[in-house]
């Protein structure tokens, strides 16, 4: 009985010397340019939500790391305070996503600022990644076209609120194809919001307006040289967005639902 009793001391105190290693936290992934049609990094989600994603680190498998910890925080009383969020567990099947997060709890106009760390079996990685933050604006209510048409050369129509007052001052207008299982980009422009009085806004597939600047552009061509859509499936969605100098990622915007409509 004693000599179980010194054995037990002897293991307890040697696991409470143990110092276990730390391990390697994930790093968030760049956020891309407004300008990409590929979106990467965190970003506005139509739910009224914001999508984190980040890159496992190499060492995952070697470290054993079961999951990734999220840290959200905000700018108050002069300094960034941080909280747990959530956890997300690690799995390696090709159905589970253990390197993508999506937070609903947040709300408009409010920046919020995300950092991550690894966890295993022994510690949490004393080391974060990086730190992001971004801010939820208000979405664009998208009007038409919808449902079934007959117009193979519709206008765009949508609305975004003059009464609302953020950092807006672009819209990014996405126009895909259903082409076989898949939705294919066809029609790319961004639009210029310097006008704060107007709630009604407008795209044309022959585009005229000055202040509207296309970036890509595979639609059809008739004899009379106008751009018209082929009978088919659609989808279109408008992203407002803060446009930062030089071009950067922004730090500001939303993504409008999408609106499918069919060609017939």
């Amino acid at each position: 009985m004693k000599k179980i009793l010194i054995i037990n001391i002897l293991l307890f105190l040697l696991i409470g010397c143990f110092n276990p290693p730390d391990i390697t936290p994930p790093q968030f992934i760049p956020k891309s340019p407004p300008d990409s049609v590929k979106e990467t990094g965190i970003d506005a989600h139509h739910e009224n939500a914001i999508y984190l994603e980040w890159e496992e680190p190499a060492t995952a498998e070697l470290e054993g790391i079961l999951s990734y910890y999220v840290y959200r925080g905000k700018f108050e009383d002069g300094e960034y305070k941080f909280k747990y969020l959530d956890e997300v567990e690690r799995n390696a099947s090709l159905i589970y996503d253990s390197d993508k997060y999506i937070d609903y709890d947040v709300n408009l106009d409010s920046t919020y600022y995300y950092y991550l760390k690894s966890y295993n079996d022994f510690t949490v990685s004393s080391i974060t990644s990086d730190t992001v933050f971004y801010k939820l604006a208000h979405k664009v209510i998208l009007q038409e076209p919808q449902g079934d048409i007959s117009e193979s050369s519709p206008r765009f129509y949508f609305a975004y609120s003059r009464t609302i007052n953020n950092r807006i001052n672009y819209f990014y207008f996405r126009l895909y194809q259903l082409d076989g299982q898949q939705y294919k980009i066809k029609y790319f422009v961004k639009t210029h919001h310097f006008d704060l009085s107007q709630s009604k806004f407008y795209v044309y597939l022959n585009n005229t307006n000055p202040h509207a600047t296309v970036l890509i552009d595979s639609i059809a061509v008739n004899e009379s040289g106008n751009k018209y859509l082929e009978n088919g499936t659609y989808r279109w969605r408008i992203d407002a967005v803060s446009g930062e100098l030089g071009g950067a990622p922004e730090t500001e915007g939303s993504e409008s639902d999408w609106m499918y409509f069919t060609v017939k």
